[in-house]
């Protein structure tokens, strides 16, 4: 599969992996791609993608191959999200 990559779309991939969303190029675009499936597919409510952390995190993990999800990991990606 190629794609062409242009430097918003590398600095969008850099900044996901920094962040401990991903580990590499491949999984931000599995992420990016489990994601646009769901949103799609209808999985979100209307007007959103997701009702609530746990549903983002479930389509994340099923995306495929990542990293363990550890407290501190969770946390760099959730942020100040109220539950």
């Amino acid at each position: 599969m190629g794609y062409t990559s242009t430097a918003h779309y590398e600095a969008i991939i850099q900044r996901h992996i920094r962040s401990g969303r991903a580990s590499n190029k491949s999984e931000v675009i599995h992420q990016a791609l489990a994601l646009l499936d769901a949103v799609t597919q209808g999985h979100g409510p209307v007007g959103a993608s997701f009702r609530n952390a746990e549903e983002l995190e479930f389509h994340l993990l099923q995306a495929g191959p990542s990293s363990p999800m550890t407290a501190k990991r969770k946390s760099r990606i959730y942020g100040g999200l109220k539950p």
